[in-house]
């Protein structure tokens, strides 16, 4: 009868085999690329210089060309069903020499995620972008594309996150993005797309992130927001948009975070109570009593420039800052310092007494150095003091300065990022840089100095700016400049009007004051890039400010340019008053050589009588 074996036996067996198994695993080349995939990417990367046209290299096998953020070049691939590795994420961005797409692009028909943002991507996106049916992520903000969005995209029903900010784009905001009902995050801003906003984007019930803003054409209703049970941020800035919030807003549970400046929408500010993070609603048209419970010390609020929101701010300690910014409303200011309150009532233009902001010593100038602690700088020709400018102003508010009698005011709105809008650098900055570009004042929103009491009349603004924060890579900060309503500045990069980071440039204006206030306003609208070298790093940044009464050069007319005949003529004119002078001495020296032998001969005469 056979001996059954002992356990001892079995387990020395499983062993072995296991030991076999993975050295026949070991032995075994990993899973290669599907071969279409293969050949579509070496195309690709070939056309955008990431690879030679001899690289050979399994993509999936690889995974990773470029790694380090900002710039990146990798792919992402699946295993899972079969011999072969599908490729199936494709992320390249911060190339600045990427300037189209290749054709082969669209035959990497298994991509789940396409990110292709901050590159150059120029022209229009082919229609064959609808081969990328399958896509639930695509990123192409930040580049140069233009044109109009092709109708082939509709085909991209599985999208769940779409990025296209910061582009030449153009037309009607695309209907069929209605059809998308699977987005979460949706962002389209900074671009030249127009209005309205189509009503049946109420269908896109899965939005987590929205994300709309610098509509041109006509304006848009609020009712197309639905019951977006899951929303937790809605950013509607420069919109258009008209019409009434709901009150209380609980079609909106999970709402955190709401910015809606720069529209016409008015309602109810009892409402903002539901929004526990952000609550930014300047420039539009409400029209109540500032609710007090909604001022929290914690909660940034931002009422400004709604004229006829009024009330009184009584729930603010003396000495304390709270995040919150009412300029440009009707809220009273008597609760705040008598000095700052004279400032401020100039500014709304309501029981201001210009004798008690005005005075000699700087009704026609002043300096500020944003950001930073009082200093002399600009030495040339003399010395300027440069007035502090460093209060916290959280993620909404302003400072008074009641010595110079100017106002700061400041609007933050990106959710991500919750800075006091101050910066700074402690690096060794380029030879002759001076101390005033080691600190500035920044916003990724709005950012606006007034200044009250100036004798009217024309001046010389100077506003200073260095890039202190992105200073290498493919990052890229755009902003507009305002002067008294009027833009100065659109697009304004300060890197690329520097020639570098960390370089000082300037900007000089001249402007006139005729009703005693001074106004500059520097903001986002919607260009740049958003998170390099973090996110919320965009938007105005200003180093410093000087005004100056302005002084018209003291310039003498030119003198006519002669002509050669003229030049002829007198010379010729030149010789003969020449040869008349010599003429006419000579004549006097004749006459009195006749005169003297006379007189001489005469005098001979009577000593020989």
């Amino acid at each position: 009868m056979a001996r059954r074996p002992t356990p001892a036996l079995v387990a020395v067996f499983l062993l072995v085999l296991a030991l076999l198994a993975i050295d026949a695993a070991q032995g075994q080349p990993p899973p290669l690329t599907n071969r279409s995939d293969a050949a579509a990417l070496h195309a690709v990367f070939q056309q955008w210089r990431l690879e030679d046209d001899a690289a050979t290299e399994d993509p999936c096998a690889k995974g990773v060309w470029s790694g380090a953020f900002p710039v990146n070049a990798s792919v992402g691939c699946d295993c899972s069903r079969g011999p072969e590795c599908r490729i199936t994420h494709l992320n390249v961005t911060g190339n600045w020499n990427i300037t189209e797409f290749p054709p082969a692009l669209f035959n990497l028909t298994e991509l789940i995620s396409l990110d292709l943002s901050n590159n150059k991507l120029s022209g229009s996106v082919p229609p064959e972008v609808g081969n990328l049916s399958k896509l639930e992520t695509w990123h192409f903000n930040n580049n140069n594309l233009s044109g109009s969005f092709p109708l082939e995209s509709s085909l991209l029903r599985n999208l769940k996150s779409l990025w296209m900010f910061d582009n030449y784009i153009e037309g009607p905001i695309p209907e069929f993005i209605q059809n998308f009902t699977n987005l979460t995050d949706l962002r389209l801003y900074g671009m030249k797309l127009q209005g309205p906003i189509p009503q049946n984007f109420s269908k896109l019930i899965n939005l987590e992130k929205l994300m709309l803003g610098d509509l041109e054409g006509n304006s848009s209703s609020i009712d197309f927001i639905e019951n977006w049970a899951n929303l937790s941020t809605l950013s509607l800035r420069k919109c258009g948009l008209t019409g009434q919030f709901l009150n209380p807003p609980r079609n909106l549970p999970k709402l955190k975070y709401l910015i809606t400046s720069s529209s016409l929408i008015f309602g109810f500010l009892t409402l903002l109570m539901n929004f526990y993070s952000f609550r930014y609603v300047g420039n539009n048209s409400f029209s109540e009593r500032l609710p007090p419970e909604i001022v929290q010390q914690s909660v940034p609020l931002d009422v400004s420039n709604n004229p006829s929101v009024n009330g009184s701010i009584t729930s603010i300690p003396a000495g304390q800052k709270w995040p919150i910014n009412y300029i440009g409303t009707s809220v009273d200011a008597s609760g705040t310092m008598n000095s700052e309150s004279t400032v401020l009532n100039c500014l709304h233009k309501k029981e201001c007494n210009l004798n008690n902001v005005t005075n000699a010593d700087r009704a026609t100038s002043f300096a500020i150095n944003c950001g930073g602690k009082q200093i002399y700088s600009d030495p040339n020709p003399i010395p300027t003091l440069f007035s502090e400018d460093s209060t916290d102003l959280g993620g909404a508010g302003f400072h008074v300065n009641t010595t110079s009698h100017w106002v700061v005011s400041y609007v933050g709105s990106d959710p991500s990022n919750k800075s006091s809008g101050i910066v700074y650098t402690n690096n060794t900055l380029e030879t002759g840089m001076q101390e005033l570009y080691r600190t500035a004042r920044t916003s990724t929103g709005s950012l606006s100095y007034y200044v009250v009491g100036l004798a009217n009349g024309e001046y010389t603004v100077q506003l200073f700016f260095a890039e202190i924060v992105i200073v290498d890579g493919p990052g890229r900060r755009v902003f507009d400049i305002d002067i008294q309503d009027q833009n100065i500045r659109k697009d304004f990069d300060i890197a690329k009007e520097a020639g570098g980071f960390r370089k000082p440039t300037n900007i000089t204006q001249v402007v006139t004051v005729n009703k005693s206030i001074l106004v500059i306003h520097l903001y986002w609208s919607g260009r740049g890039t958003c998170c390099i070298p973090y996110e919320g790093a965009y938007g105005p940044l200003v180093s410093g400010i000087k005004v100056t009464r302005y002084q018209k050069p003291d310039i003498s007319p030119p003198q006519a340019p002669h002509s050669s005949s003229s030049r002829q003529d007198e010379k010729r004119k030149g010789i003969i008053a020449g040869i008349a002078a010599l003429g006419i001495a000579a004549a006097v020296i004749s006459s009195s050589v006749v005169y003297l032998w006379w007189k001489w001969v005469s005098l001979v005469k009577r000593s020989m009588a």
